[in-house]
């Protein structure tokens, strides 16, 4: 199969996502933009991001609907080909239920300066009034990111790489956000914010978060006896 294949790319973040611990139950749909196209592929929904492969990646069209075969897929497909026509720049799309993703947007506030990662969200973060596919989109604006209340959270990007290496970052920047916020800590001050984003995006720190997303995909996927995605396909898949 083809490095360039969506269907095997899709897959492949789930499984690396899952073994960030963000896919155990049913829930979560990764997505990525048929390019010069009203289309798009996203997993379907009655299998986890663990057990995902690239046969259980189905392309939709900008009405939601299956190009081919009749996987259930879930509901909230309407919110990827929202995304994707309000934003030409966004060519993937993330959606986890992460535990400490819910858990900040049970709290209903955005991400926290804890530490130099969380500022990647900075003035980067949407909040959405609730989970109506109709507020989606619209909230989204020009973000990379939207905490939905009660729900989970959204990445999109302009690579599937980054859509997906922001969505590990933002569950662990939830996680410190919640642990913190309890505290007498006292969060990065403003004056520092943009200086240590600029610091943490030179270093290519999304990047190599990809990288080391995809190699714990191929090792999942190699634990589970499956072939499908060798170390050396998800080296080719990172470049």
């Amino acid at each position: 199969m083809a490095l360039d294949n969506p269907q095997l790319q899709v897959a492949a973040v789930c499984r690396g996502l899952a073994a960030y611990g963000l896919g155990s139950g049913i829930g979560g749909h990764v997505s990525v933009r048929e390019p010069d196209s009203d289309r798009y592929w996203m997993n379907v929904l009655d299998k986890t991001f663990e057990e995902m492969t690239p046969d259980d990646v189905v392309q939709l069209d900008f009405a939601g609907h299956q190009v081919d075969g009749d996987r259930i897929v879930s509901l909230g497909a309407d919110f990827h080909h929202g995304i994707y026509q309000a934003r030409d720049d966004v060519q993937a799309i993330v959606h986890t239920h992460g535990p400490w993703i819910t858990s900040l947007c049970a709290l209903n506030r955005p991400v926290g300066m804890w530490h130099n990662l969380a500022t990647f969200f900075h003035d980067n973060c949407a909040m959405s009034p609730d989970d109506t596919f109709e507020a989606i989109a619209p909230t989204l604006g020009d973000n990379n990111t939207i905490l939905i209340p009660y729900h989970g959270a959204i990445t999109v990007s302009g690579s599937l790489g980054h859509a997906a290496a922001l969505h590990v970052t933002l569950e662990y920047a939830a996680e410190l956000d919640v642990r913190m916020a309890a505290t007498d800590a006292t969060p990065m001050p403003e004056e520092m914010i943009g200086e240590v984003k600029d610091l943490v995006t030179r270093a290519g720190y999304l990047s190599l978060t990809y990288g080391l997303l995809l190699r714990k995909a191929a090792g999942h996927v190699e634990e589970a006896g499956e072939s499908w995605l060798p170390t050396a396909t998800a080296e080719g898949l990172a470049a």
